[in-house]
């Protein structure tokens, strides 16, 4: 344990985690307390009030979106990734860190990291059917052009 002054005794963190603040409580009354914090999560745990069993850990989130040329403006899809972690859940596969992918409906799914894995070699071999359509294509306009 960590003395922080003589009223306040902050915990050490376990193996791969940091000591953060996070502010606990309701916009009217909370207070600021100090949790173990996962070394990949960028989650600011002080930006609103939680509940202590609130509090998930996030990683920054990537994502790729898919556009038409008819109308650039409106997504077609737009896939995102993150890794989290809620250690409040009563399920243990939730308290694991899993990776949290979603398209921007209400449905989300959660990957074990050899979930995880499967999927990005069946997007690997996806994109690369993706490139041979854009080379097939590219290569019937220059015929049609000629």
């Amino acid at each position: 344990m960590t003395v922080v002054d003589d009223r306040t005794a902050v915990p050490a963190a376990p193996v791969e985690h940091r000591i953060v603040p996070a502010l606990i409580g309701t916009y009217r009354r909370h207070q600021v307390v100090y949790i173990p914090c996962p070394y990949w999560c960028t989650e600011d745990h002080m930006d609103s009030p939680y509940a202590l069993e609130d509090i998930c850990h996030y990683a920054d989130m990537s994502g790729v979106q898919v556009s038409s040329f008819l109308d650039e403006s409106t997504a077609l899809y737009n896939w995102w990734v993150r890794v989290e972690s809620d250690p409040a859940s009563g399920d243990p596969r939730m308290r694991a860190a899993h990776v949290l992918m979603g398209d921007d409906s209400a449905e989300e799914a959660r990957l074990t990291p050899e979930m995880a894995e499967a999927l990005s070699d069946d997007l690997i071999s996806f994109a690369a059917q993706i490139r041979m359509a854009a080379l097939t294509a590219r290569q019937a306009n220059r015929v049609a052009v000629a």
